[in-house]
């Protein structure tokens, strides 16, 4: 793994939510246009986003290694819905903010950060394993994670199941679809859904930056529950995570892949789908992603260097 090569694309990243901070604190965006603009990303942008990791990809690998990598998906996220309900029992956030701080351990930033680093690792046809984990973590955000952010904590029988009929959860089910069927689209399409997806890329970022911008930064980050979960998740997640897949018998470039992924800052995405769907505010989700952000540029190249 180029570790220099993590921490500058981390910093462009970083860079982005900055610039989102900055434009609302010179009134260019109101808190109402962030609201809209939230639901710009996570309505049209971030699906195309989805589909373009799939869309008209060349399959190299053999089957044992999308299998293999099928079954890390699998595997991840199974594990962080565990550590989200041992970090709620740990922390004792509060009744109002327990699955606030289950999403942000759950969904990681896979898709913004998670595919400029493993192409810069593994090379651009490793693609298509990031697109499995983009799948997975889209489909469970777009369905448990909008129960989490309703704040049903789990109780099904309150959640508006219409809500799981979203652009988001389409362009999840249209992208294995596309993957499992080899469909090649025309060209313009492909580049439609690249355009529109890399477009979600900066605005999210910005979006988040916005965010930060309407909540006490001095709050965030003298906050010891912030504190601690940045520290659980960026830190003994992956730690807990290396020993236990050396057990493994698996491909180096799939161990590296999943370690990369699940040492991810909170994915941005987080504070969209609560504001979108939850009707809150979305300020201490953007909060851990304005410190797990800043942070991970030092712990992901560590997990790094010790995995």
């Amino acid at each position: 793994m180029n570790v220099s090569i993590i921490a500058n694309q981390m910093m462009v990243l970083f860079l982005m939510m900055v610039a989102g901070y900055g434009a609302y604190k010179r009134g260019m965006v109101s808190r109402e246009g962030t609201k809209s603009l939230s639901s710009l990303i996570v309505n049209i942008l971030n699906p195309c986003l989805i589909l373009s990791g799939v869309m008209n990809k060349e399959v190299t690998y053999g089957p044992r290694l999308i299998l293999e990598n099928l079954l890390l998906v699998f595997l991840m996220f199974a594990l962080l819905i565990v550590l989200s309900l041992l970090f709620v029992r740990l922390a004792r956030p509060g009744k109002d903010h327990e699955n606030t701080y289950r999403l942000m351990v759950i969904f990681p930033n896979l898709g913004f950060m998670g595919i400029p680093l493993i192409t810069s690792v593994y090379g651009q046809a490793s693609v298509i394993f990031v697109a499995f984990y983009i799948v997975g973590y889209n489909l469970l955000i777009y369905s448990y994670g909008i129960l989490l952010s309703t704040g049903n904590g789990g109780r099904t029988e309150h959640f508006p199941l219409r809500r799981l009929v979203n652009p988001g959860m389409g362009a999840s089910v249209l992208a294995i679809l596309i993957f499992a069927l080899r469909l090649r689209l025309p060209e313009a399409v492909g580049s439609f859904f690249g355009y529109m997806g890399n477009a979600a890329v900066a605005l999210s970022m910005m979006t988040v930056g916005m965010t930060v911008a309407q909540a006490d930064l001095k709050s965030i980050f003298m906050d010891r529950c912030q504190l601690g979960f940045t520290a659980f998740s960026l830190l003994l997640v992956p730690l807990i995570c290396i020993p236990f897949l050396h057990l493994l018998p698996i491909d180096p470039m799939s161990y590296g892949i999943f370690i990369l992924l699940i040492a991810m800052p909170v994915g941005s995405t987080v504070t969209l789908i609560e504001m979108e769907y939850g009707g809150g505010d979305g300020r201490v989700s953007a909060g851990g992603i304005a410190l797990t952000s800043l942070v991970s540029m030092v712990t992901i190249p560590l997990i790094s260097f010790i995995a």
